[in-house]
């Protein structure tokens, strides 16, 4: 009988079971390197994740400063915009008053005309002259006739014109071809006389005379006008003032007849509005601030 073939199987058996065994060890080793592997996979994935938070955070926070950013210089643009208008407005009221003015008294000249009245102006200084010979006898303060037919073209006309130039009630801007804009200061009706000293029952000398014509002429232009009293200018003060001068402020010779012929009269002195001294001062300031301020200022 031959007993080896048992012996045999056993050892057949005993190496697969070894081989088996290693087999299986190899696969735990291998279980163990994946799961480890999977574990700093996830570990690195959560660590990069994390890391994209942040970035996140970061590229958010940093949008959110250049929108702000954005936002300020947008709102800075905005205010130097705001500031060069009125920068503006101060160059165009300062070189472009002269003009205005002119302007005005020429269409105030042309109205008169066309009307029968015929008036002198003085562009450079802004009067609108009226002759003692057109208004008043010679020694008094009431209208002749025809002054108050002046004073009534006269009255018609500043309530045309003046409300386009001063601040008025819309049912007298209504006419203007332009927007109303507040580019008066004063309108002065001013009283002047000759240099002859005068001394009557009604008056003392030249400066009641001159005072009495100019308020004359004031009383006379609200009287046929009374819309004139509610022009204002940017200040909200009243346009039309009285002012006199006697013989002080000729414009021509004293010494013949025909000088102070001329120099009897009626003026309407119009006077333009200067922008703030405040803005004026920015504005000199921004064109020349190394310049140090005017003793005057």
């Amino acid at each position: 009988m031959d007993t080896s073939a048992p012996a045999s199987d056993e050892s057949y058996l005993a190496s697969l079971s070894d081989l088996m065994i290693g087999l299986l060890f190899i696969f735990i080793i291998i279980l163990m390197g994946f799961a480890l592997n999977y574990r700093l996979a996830e570990q690195e994935s959560a660590k990069v994740t994390a890391e994209q938070k942040a970035e996140q955070q970061r590229l958010l926070a940093e949008t959110q400063a250049q929108r702000q950013e954005r936002q300020r210089l947008e709102a800075e643009t905005q205010a130097q915009q705001a500031e060069k208008q009125r920068l503006e407005t101060v160059v165009t009221r300062l070189t472009n008053n002269d003009s205005t003015r002119r302007a005005l008294l020429k269409d105030m000249q042309e109205l008169l005309k066309k009307r029968g009245l015929r008036v002198l102006i003085d562009e450079k200084n802004g009067i609108l002259r009226l002759p003692e010979a057109l208004l008043f006898d010679s020694g008094a303060a009431q209208f002749r006739p025809e002054g108050i037919q002046a004073m009534q073209q006269l009255a018609a006309v500043l309530l045309d014109i003046l409300p386009c130039y001063s601040q008025a009630p819309a049912a007298l801007t209504q006419h203007c071809a332009i927007s109303a804009d507040v580019r008066l200061e004063a309108v002065l009706i001013e009283g002047h006389t000759d240099n002859k000293p005068i001394s009557t029952d009604e008056f003392q000398d030249n400066w009641n005379l001159a005072s009495y014509r100019a308020l004359s002429t004031y009383k006379a232009l609200s009287a046929y006008a009374p819309e004139l009293e509610n022009l204002k200018n940017s200040q909200q003060q009243a346009l039309l003032s009285v002012s006199a001068y006697a013989d002080r402020r000729p414009v021509a010779e004293q010494d013949t007849e025909e000088g102070r012929r001329k120099n009897r009269r009626i003026d309407l002195r119009f006077l333009m509005a200067a922008p703030p001294p405040a803005l004026v001062e920015k504005a000199r300031q921004q064109v020349n601030p190394d310049k140090p301020d005017s003793p005057l200022d």
